[in-house]
């Protein structure tokens, strides 16, 4: 398949928004309803917050598209649940937003699955939702995007604290001296002692550029994947978990200063970035991440070259460390579930 093909009409396709029930993933929802997707699904950690929202995007858009899923994926059996009902109804899904995430705080809390909360909301149920629908050939034809953020291009003012653990750049000595350990002990948050919340925030989206790349290599020909940063929107609450100096500066200052200096943007425009590679509006590579400028929090997308995060040995141990944590597309290219 190729960016060529002319897509279906959106009233006869499906949309489906983790994350759904506030900041971006309700505008995206909201979004792809005014752009005519026939059927969006609102994937909230729980129904009560996907039917909230549903009623408040009623309201907003005019009309009724949406359909409400119970999935939290921070948490792998939840993921799996989700995925198993979306099986049960038996429709495909062409337009597939993994919006859903957070920005830890300076105190390490874990799943259940005990992973490192960050990581697992970002990450892997993702990661186990996508390989569930994929072996049931629900999402054959569709585009498929995930949250990234600019951080991970690590080239960030240094106030922001997000420096990449070294692992995700060169040689690792701070969670382990080889990558596949160093990786598995970022996941597992098994060396509290370096913990940095912002710092698991930025390396955990340079593991969904590097999930985004193995996904593309794995079944490019039947989906297109990218990972999209929606920019700095700091009117959301990605930032509820931080504290201190990273909470005034995240919550008070970015809102107010931020659009002044060209650090900050409105949801809405955030949640289009997405869309607009949803949608195919301009011309993206499956399997590449895409951000501002670098060292931009905001403005036109650009396809990423961080060497970092084109590095096939970081994509194909990411790739296997998921499968390890998560029993889910286990193996390298040609051993993980077949294509079909």
């Amino acid at each position: 398949m190729s960016n060529a093909e002319t897509p279906a009409p959106r009233a006869t396709q499906t949309a489906l928004v983790t994350g759904a029930s506030s900041g971006l993933g309700f505008e995206a929802a909201a979004q792809l309803a005014e752009d005519g997707y026939g059927r969006v699904i609102l994937a909230c950690r729980s129904l009560v917050k996907a039917e909230n929202a549903r009623t408040a995007l009623v309201e907003r858009v005019g009309s009724d598209p949406f359909e409400t899923l119970a999935i939290d994926v921070a948490d792998m059996a939840s993921s799996a649940a989700a995925a198993a009902e979306l099986i049960e109804r038996g429709e495909p899904i062409h337009a597939l937003l993994l919006n859903a995430g957070m920005v830890p705080g300076n105190t390490m809390t874990k799943s259940v699955d005990g992973l490192e909360m960050a990581f697992a909301a970002s990450i892997i149920g993702h990661h186990v939702l996508t390989l569930g629908l994929l072996e049931a050939g629900l999402l054959d034809g569709a585009r498929i995007v995930i949250a990234g953020s600019e951080a991970a291009n690590n080239d960030l003012p240094a106030m922001m604290g997000m420096k990449l653990y070294d692992f995700a750049v060169g040689q690792p000595t701070e969670l382990g001296d080889d990558l596949h350990a160093a990786m598995l002990n970022f996941a597992r948050g098994s060396r509290p002692g370096v913990f940095v919340g912002t710092r698991y925030y930025a390396t955990t989206k340079a593991f969904t550029a590097w999930w985004t790349a193995a996904l593309a290599r794995r079944f490019g020909d039947r989906v297109l994947v990218f990972t999209v940063s929606p920019g700095s929107s700091m009117s959301t609450n990605a930032a509820r978990n931080t504290t201190g100096l990273q909470r005034f500066l995240f919550t008070k200052v970015m809102p107010l200063l931020g659009p002044a200096l060209g650090m900050d943007q409105p949801v809405s425009k955030g949640a289009r970035r997405y869309l607009d590679v949803l949608n195919e509006v301009g011309s993206y590579t499956n399997g590449r991440t895409y951000t501002s400028a670098p060292k931009k929090l905001v403005g036109p997308l650009h396809e990423v070259a961080c060497s970092h995060l084109l590095d096939l040995e970081h994509q194909e141990m990411a790739w296997t460390v998921l499968g390890e944590l998560s029993g889910a597309g286990v193996g390298s290219v040609g051993q993980g579930m077949p294509n079909k």
